[in-house]
């Protein structure tokens, strides 16, 4: 359905999608999605594990994290990989075609 909607682009990905992807709003840090992360106009850090699990790890206590801050990658609108410059004001940079969807369906619920 999102190609009859034009979105025939594939999204760009500059971080490692399957770690903790976490975002900082007024000094707390909340876990995002994929697609918030890259267009977060804020703080961004991701985390995961040092070495995937190996088989026969007994205890899941023992792997080890490391957190990596984000601050410096890439900050593209949603849905889009126009990328832009940061202002840092901890909000999602959208493009005017999701500011309109957006609006429309509101106007309908």
């Amino acid at each position: 359905m999102a190609e009859k909607r034009g979105h025939l682009e594939k999204m760009r990905y500059d971080f490692p999608t399957e770690a903790v992807l976490e975002v900082q709003i007024k000094g707390n840090w909340y876990r995002v999605t994929s697609r918030e992360f890259r267009s977060f106009d804020g703080h961004r850090r991701f985390t995961k594990p040092l070495q995937q699990p190996g088989l026969g790890m007994k205890d899941l206590e023992d792997l080890e994290f490391i957190t990596y801050d984000y601050d410096d990658g890439p900050l593209y609108m949603f849905g889009s990989n126009i990328q832009v410059e940061k202002e840092w004001n901890e909000k999602m940079v959208s493009t005017p075609y999701y500011e309109e969807s957006n609006a429309t369906s509101a106007s309908r619920g």
